[in-house]
């Protein structure tokens, strides 16, 4: 069997340094939203984590991630990946502190029912919790 190649739109943080860089701004965003409580050992959950750098990077910095994706990608060491759906995902109610996404909003991209989507991830978020959401500008 081939390595399977992995298209950019399909995974959008592909290294080590993109991962670190997104989660930067994550933590910019959230200090300047006057929630650092939300960084206090928080739990992440990656929709949409493509190969799982995203989640990899998190882990190994000590932070509990979790990478969620439709397709399987096959194992990432330190990644913590699902297979499942964004639409039904396979946790419990108020599972994690932060859910943070790239490009899956992004309608140019994907074609979401986002009435059905949006309600799973508020299912997930924690009371509290904060939605990150990474999107182009078109």
């Amino acid at each position: 069997m081939g390595e399977q190649k992995i298209s950019y739109w399909e995974n959008l943080t592909e290294d080590p340094r993109e991962a670190q860089w997104m989660w930067e701004d994550v933590i910019t965003a959230i200090n300047k939203s006057g929630r650092k409580d939300t960084l206090l050992n928080p739990a992440v959950l990656d929709v949409g984590g493509g190969a799982g750098e995203f989640s990899k990077y998190l882990n190994k910095q000590g932070i509990k991630c979790i990478s969620l994706d439709f397709h399987d990608w096959g194992s990432n060491s330190d990644a913590n990946q699902i297979r499942g759906n964004a639409y039904q995902m396979p946790f419990a109610d108020q599972s994690f502190d932060i859910v943070h996404t790239r490009g899956m909003f992004d309608d140019a991209m994907y074609r979401q029912n986002f009435t059905e989507l949006l309600p799973e991830v508020a299912r997930v978020l924690k009371a509290g919790g904060i939605l990150s959401i990474h999107d182009f500008k078109h």
